[in-house]
């Protein structure tokens, strides 16, 4: 049997953050700096998720968590088709999502905020979020899905 060119099943999940790695995920930076720009082009916008390099992946959501005490702002999602983000040809405004103001508590759990995409994309596709207003704690996304 011919291998599936054009899966509809994720053959792994992927949950990360800042993940280029198909076989773990790999949780890095959270957004912070403001980059007020709708190309995507900024070099503060942090990566979120990237797909598969060979078979591409379906990303479900975004699920963007408040680290701390944080003022109201904007979670602009942009995709990448895998080139450099810093370059605005090669990203595309997907979506925007307020998020709320933040504090910091030990007590009681921090806002979290969850994008749906349902999208699949082409391999090394990348998924990045920028913010409208530089925060003080930041605000880590999180990319749920799968690679193909």
């Amino acid at each position: 049997m011919p291998a599936n060119s054009e899966p509809i099943y994720s053959r792994q999940g992927s949950v990360s953050n800042n993940a280029v790695s198909t076989t773990s995920a790999t949780f890095g930076a959270a957004a912070v700096t403001a980059t007020a720009d709708f190309t995507g082009a900024s070099a503060n916008h942090v990566l979120a998720w990237t797909a598969d390099a060979t078979n591409g992946g379906y990303i479900q959501r975004l699920r963007l968590n408040a680290i701390g005490t944080n003022i109201a702002t904007v979670a602009r999602i942009y995709i990448n088709n895998g080139g450099a983000n810093t370059t605005a040809a090669n990203n595309v405004l997907y979506g925007q999502v307020s998020l709320p103001a933040t504090t910091l508590n030990n007590a009681a759990a921090t806002t979290e905020v969850d994008y749906p995409m349902n999208l699949a994309l082409d391999p090394g596709f990348r998924i990045y979020v920028g913010l409208g207003t530089t925060v003080a704690a930041g605000w880590v996304p999180v990319g749920v899905g799968g690679k193909y």
